[in-house]
């Protein structure tokens, strides 16, 4: 094994440490203090102990939805795989990024067998029954991962997976403080025309929560996740109220 510096260190560090300058009002919105019958702190105060714990699954769930924001996009990885098509030897440099080197994995084969049967031999590192790719199959098995994520591909834009993750995470987080989870719908005027607003206690708890994850992903020039989808997601089943 060989240490090194994890690459999510610095971001989820960062992440955790806004998180607790809005410390007061997130659990607050939990109920966290209400339940414990504990008086609100002072914001300069330091965190206590089972703050961190609270706060701590928050954190998680912000973090699983920025790295499954960096999913490399359909075009990009057909992209690449077309180049590897076309220059087999760029393969044979292990510089590709995972999502390519996984994609050939999946789609690889030295002659009829079924397709990822020798799998060990696209990561060329693994103990066992392993072979050099041929140039022959390394083209084989970009072409067949690009016709298979052509033939997946749905029309329109691809469902940011990072909203699915927080609906799930930060759902179970909220229903956790005894709250339901529901979609209220508020009259509101805007350029000059009625229209509505969803608004609510789950809506006010997403808006502090993910301040820190809407900058990290700004600043990467990654999609922003989607308040209306979250809630959206967090709430398939259950009628508006």
């Amino acid at each position: 094994m060989v240490e090194t510096e994890s690459a999510w260190g610095a971001p989820s560090k960062r992440i955790f440490e806004e998180l607790c300058q809005e410390r007061i009002a997130i659990l607050s919105a939990l109920g966290f203090y209400e339940q414990r019958g504990l008086p609100i702190p002072d914001p300069d105060s330091d965190v206590t102990r089972e703050e961190h714990e609270e706060l701590n699954p928050i954190a998680g769930a912000l973090i699983c939805a920025a790295e499954a924001a960096r999913t490399m996009p359909d075009a990009v990885l057909i992209a690449s795989l077309d180049k590897v098509q076309a220059e087999p030897t760029s393969f044979c440099a292990r510089k590709l990024p995972a999502e390519v080197e996984w994609a050939m994995a999946c789609h690889y084969r030295r002659a009829d067998e079924n397709l990822a049967t020798h799998w060990r031999d696209v990561w060329g590192d693994q103990l066992g029954d392993i072979e050099k790719p041929a140039e022959s199959n390394i083209q084989k098995a970009a072409l067949a991962a690009i016709e298979s994520i052509q033939a997946d591909r749905k029309r329109g834009r691809r469902p940011n997976p990072a909203n699915q993750i927080l609906a799930d995470r930060l759902g179970n987080i909220f229903r956790g403080s005894g709250q339901r989870i529901v979609r209220n719908h508020l009259p509101t005027m805007r350029y000059g025309e009625l229209t509505s607003v969803e608004v609510g206690p789950f809506y006010d708890f997403l808006n502090l929560v993910l301040k820190p994850l809407q900058r990290y992903l700004s600043e990467n020039r990654l999609p922003p996740v989607t308040l209306a989808s979250i809630v959206r997601y967090a709430t398939e089943g259950s009628p508006a109220t």
